[in-house]
């Protein structure tokens, strides 16, 4: 009898319930209250260690906490350190790389190149450029049908994956291509105010007003080629901006002097300019 009173004193101890009352000091008033028994007590004591325990392992597991421990071993920084050490190493060559690129375009653009080399370091990295709509690609068919008999006789290596180029401006050709000289593009007669149209689609690389050529943007294509206009009166891109094939980039600057206004069109592949003609039914 007296054991079965122990045991239902003690299951009576851990049930009964207490209460925790947060009086005001002023007024002795109630604020707030809080009741618990010994079981509620123990179970969230195990709860906010358990959570203790897991949030203390994962800062310790996945932050450099861990090194601050005497258990790290020389071993594993050694190998963090040689990790660490050639991935930067394969960050500053990717860097020297667009660095490189961007130095040969930046030279291009200011008619820097003196010496044509099928080896310049030109590899350009491709971007996902916009997906045409609908009405897009029944233009370009339309264009494609309409040109094919005046692509026929452009000669192409077959091997090469050449995209179908628009032409830059209306108008027939008032200068063409001549390396020796070092006239590496074309100038093409247009009207005052005539719109430049980007010949495919592509990225901005450069959009800038020079001395000796007005406006200036070059638009960088895939397959390596890239595209410049000059001689702009207004331009209508920023760098970084993504161009579809046929959209106005450009505006042909007015004339002066009675001469007939005219875009200098010049394209590139690989860093090697390549004469348009051959590429551009005019």
């Amino acid at each position: 009898m007296k054991k079965q009173n122990k045991k239902n004193t003690w299951k009576e101890r851990l049930l009964h319930k207490y209460r925790f009352s947060v009086l005001d000091e002023h007024t002795l008033e109630e604020a707030f209250h809080l009741r618990l028994s010994r079981t509620m007590f123990y179970t969230l004591l195990f709860v906010l260690l358990t959570l203790l325990f897991v949030l203390f392992s994962l800062l310790y597991n996945y932050t450099p906490l861990k090194k601050l421990s005497p258990t790290y071993s020389d071993a594993m920084i050694r190998t963090e350190l040689i990790q660490e050490s050639m991935r930067l190493d394969s960050i500053n060559k990717v860097v020297e790389l667009q660095r490189n690129q961007m130095n040969v375009i930046k030279a291009i653009l200011a008619g820097e190149i003196d010496t044509l080399s099928e080896e310049n370091d030109f590899k350009i990295i491709e971007k996902d450029f916009l997906e045409k709509s609908a009405s897009e690609q029944d233009f370009c068919k339309e264009y494609e049908e309409k040109e094919k008999y005046n692509l026929s006789s452009i000669e192409v290596k077959k091997e090469d994956d050449i995209p179908v180029f628009f032409k830059p401006v209306k108008g027939g050709i008032k200068k063409s291509f001549d390396s020796d000289q070092k006239h590496f593009g074309c100038d093409v007669l247009a009207s005052m105010n005539e719109p430049v149209v980007s010949i495919y689609e592509g990225v901005v690389v450069f959009a800038e007003y020079t001395t000796n050529a007005d406006y200036v943007i070059g638009i960088i294509h895939k397959n390596n080629f890239l595209s410049v206009y000059k001689h702009n009166s207004q331009l209508l891109k920023s760098v970084g901006d993504v161009v579809k094939t046929g959209e106005v980039i450009a505006i042909v600057s007015i004339a002066e002097d009675d001469v007939k206004s005219y875009l200098h069109f010049e394209l590139w592949k690989n860093g090697v300019p390549v004469n348009p003609i051959d590429y551009i039914s005019f």
